[in-house]
Formats: structure tokens, C-alpha cells, sequence
């Protein structure tokens, strides 16, 4: 799985896959783009300025109509909390 964000330069019949890309988010830049996500109902179709959120296990494939531009923003990756401990009082001042 990718963990930084990727641009793609697609053309009409060469379809790019994306696997393990659950909760990815696809973002057209230009052109349309042409999205099939398995297990969907239906596909997607993408213009510049739209995104799509990956909803499947993250299998998805990704195809320009003529020709087009995508950004692919991989999930969030899961960040462990952390607690910020108070500074002990010194004279009454934190």
C-alpha cells in the first residue's frame, strides 16, 4: 500500500488498478476519469475538481476517457493519541 500521495497520468484503455486502498481518496485534476470500485453498483465519473472516497476493501480501477490527471491521497494513516502531563506548579505559575 502507498502511504504518500501520487499523481497519475492516465490515457483511454490503459486502466490503472489500485489495490489496498481502502478509505483513499481519488481526486481528478483533469480530463474525466472513468472509476470502477469493486463491489459498487455502479461506477463513478470524475471531472477536475471532484473526489472520490474509496468505500470497498480498496480495490479500484481507474481509467481517463480520452485523457486526464489524478491524485490519489492515501488514508490517514491511524496515530496513536498522546497525553500532554501538566507542568507541576512552580510558585503558582504553570
Amino acid at each position: 500500500m502507498q502511504h504518500d500521495t501520487t499523481e497519475y497520468e492516465l490515457r483511454e484503455n490503459q486502466p490503472l488498478r489500485l489495490e489496498k486502498a481502502h478509505q483513499g481518496v481519488i481526486e481528478c485534476l483533469s480530463g474525466k476519469v472513468w472509476l470502477t470500485a469493486y463491489g459498487q453498483a455502479s461506477d463513478i465519473l470524475l471531472r477536475p475538481g471532484s473526489r472520490y472516497t474509496i468505500p470497498n476493501q480498496g480495490l479500484i480501477l481507474v481509467e481517463a476517457i480520452g485523457s486526464g490527471r489524478i491524485r490519489f491521497h492515501p488514508a490517514a494513516q491511524a496515530r496513536q493519541p498522546w497525553h500532554r502531563h501538566p507542568s507541576p506548579l512552580i510558585g503558582g505559575i504553570a
